[in-house]
């Protein structure tokens, strides 16, 4: 084989091979940067759990083989743990527990700290609230939105994770539990203004960048509320970098803030939908990854590379039993599904609705127009896909 054989073989297995965000480098070499990929909601329902049983226990890293390669490129990888390790019997819906093991699965495919406050935080009442907590110290995720008692939440809020010499503080919060109640001294953040406005500000006093994940919402709505928008306007006022929403299970706008010069300076995510779950009532399948690099220099905390990959979990049938696995999207085709093709349209009309022509088709815009602004979409190939996909473009 000649060099130049050889070289084209070796760059063709790099690009099958290796997963990539656009990087940045920054001008100013006193900077200092870290890189966040930001997730959707991380479920658990009966099928799940069934399709990861196996004879010694429950095994769920064949879930995030495809998507595990651009969770690990991040300096920081957050998710959404919408369910409880609550222990025996493990249930899916409408009150979750999962195996003890999908935590490990999680941080073995690139997960770096998880938010706890959601509406199914109490599925297990105070008990389950405690052993969450206790499984997730076990396994050394860090994570933030529930706590044993009010010290403990004084002590960990904001939860600061430093990475390349800056400090990221992440706060969470939700909506309700669903009515469940919990007994003192547990707590669990609630959205309250006054309590959000106190964090905030300490988290400004001790950290360089804030990150703040909020569980709000309808429920299937492609469009943010009114309450979310208000929300969002708030956490932006006072001092969140970037605002991380999950709880609709369907994808919505990102939201922009940018100062007189241009130069973005704060990012708001309404919902980045189901990273992984069995909701398979279109478009709950989809969902999105959301990364963004945070620099630190001296023009203050500034935001560059955004950018959005839009994922799928499929449920492959392999030996008899049915799987579950999130797959990027990057313009594939899964042969005779024709599912992913209509969500990535859905998606780009959804995150890209200012656009008023497409190919010529002029598209009707949502109730709610997010500034007009397109991030790229990951077009790279990642690994090499499954058994029965080709690679053919939609776009």
């Amino acid at each position: 084989m000649n060099a130049v054989k050889l070289t084209l073989l070796l760059l063709l297995l790099h690009v099958g091979c290796a997963a990539q965000w656009t990087p940045y480098y920054p001008a100013d070499s006193a900077a200092r940067c870290v890189s966040l990929t930001l997730t959707g909601d991380i479920m658990q329902h009966l099928p799940q759990i069934e399709a990861a049983e196996r004879a010694r226990g429950y095994d769920y890293a064949p879930c995030f083989t495809y998507i595990a390669p651009y969770l690990r490129q991040s300096d920081v990888t957050v998710g959404n743990l919408e369910l409880t390790l609550g222990g025996t019997p493990y249930r899916g819906y409408p009150c979750f527990s999962a195996p003890d093991t999908l935590v490990y699965a999680l941080r073995q495919a690139g997960f770096s700290v998880l938010t706890t406050a959601n509406n199914h935080t109490c599925d297990r009442q105070t008990a389950g609230i405690k052993r969450t907590i206790a499984v997730l110290e076990q396994a050394g995720m860090p994570f933030t939105g529930t706590f044993r008692n009010a010290e403990e939440r004084d002590s960990l809020t904001p939860r600061i994770i430093e990475k390349n010499g800056l400090r990221m503080g992440l706060l969470a919060y939700t909506y309700g539990t669903n009515g469940i109640p919990f007994a003192k001294p547990v707590v669990v953040n609630l959205i309250d203004t006054v309590q959000m406005a106190a964090d905030l500000e300490k988290a400004r006093r001790c950290t360089d960048f804030v990150v703040v994940a909020m569980h709000w919402g309808i429920e299937y709505q492609d469009a943010p509320s009114a309450e979310q928008r208000r929300l969002a306007d708030f956490l932006l006022r006072n001092g969140a970098t970037l605002v991380v929403g999950n709880h609709p299970h369907v994808v919505q706008p990102l939201r922009t803030v940018r100062d007189s010069a241009g130069v973005l300076r704060q990012l708001c995510i309404y919902s980045m939908g189901n990273f992984i779950s069995a909701q398979r009532t279109f478009p709950r399948a989809g969902a999105m990854l959301v990364h963004v690099v945070v620099e630190k220099s001296a023009r203050g905390i500034t935001l560059h590379a955004p950018q959005y990959l839009l994922t799928y979990v499929e449920r492959p049938v392999i030996a008899g039993k049915k799987n579950f696995r999130v797959l990027p999207l990057e313009g594939q085709y899964i042969s005779g599904d024709d599912y992913p093709k209509r969500f990535i349209k859905h998606a780009e009309k959804v995150l890209w609705n200012t656009r008023r022509e497409v190919e010529g088709v002029h598209l009707r815009p949502l109730p709610y127009m997010p500034p007009c602004e397109v991030f790229p979409q990951v077009r790279l190939k990642s690994l090499a896909y499954p058994e029965g996909y080709r690679r053919v473009s939609f776009l």
